[in-house]
């Protein structure tokens, strides 16, 4: 049975900003046999974009986009869309949380042996490390990366 939606012009701008974030972040999806889903989304996500580019707020502000195949924001909308700045702020969330996961993972596994490390289930693992990942985690947020340091062996330097 076909849906229909009556939306207003402000609500089908919400609508394509919402679909064009979940198309990023499912464009960002590399696991083995998500292709057959990204390509349903990514059909679906096209043609819903194209029907609400016919509304008065969004007519040519969205357009076939021949790179991508179909449908979407043009670039010049997408410079001061509100769903980029989203975007941005889920990236830099999920750079930060994996940064303070890993180094704490790399600790805890130099100080209990790789080996042991790699034979702890996922939730001792979190358990093991949820401390020093929230000591981590202020430290990030305090000082970014103003206080991280490498160190290269010395056949790098």
């Amino acid at each position: 049975m076909p849906v229909t939606l009556k939306l207003s012009d402000e609500e089908a701008r919400y609508l394509a900003e919402m679909l064009s974030t979940a198309a990023a972040v499912a464009a960002a999806n590399q696991q083995d046999g998500a292709e057959g889903g990204l390509v349903a989304w990514g059909k679906l996500i096209s043609r819903l974009m194209k029907d609400l580019s016919e509304t008065p707020r969004l007519k040519g502000r969205i357009a076939y986009a021949e790179d991508l195949g179909a449908y979407a924001f043009t670039r010049e909308y997408e410079e001061n869309a509100f769903y980029q700045d989203c975007l941005d702020e889920y990236r830099d969330n999920i750079f930060w949380a994996d940064l303070v996961t890993r180094m704490a993972d790399k600790a805890i596994s130099e100080h209990l042996g790789p080996e042991y490390f790699e034979n702890m289930s996922e939730e001792e693992r979190r358990h093991t490390a949820e401390a020093l990942e929230k000591s981590l985690w202020q430290e990030c947020a305090r000082y970014g990366i103003d206080r991280l340091g490498f160190i290269l062996p010395p056949s790098d330097g």
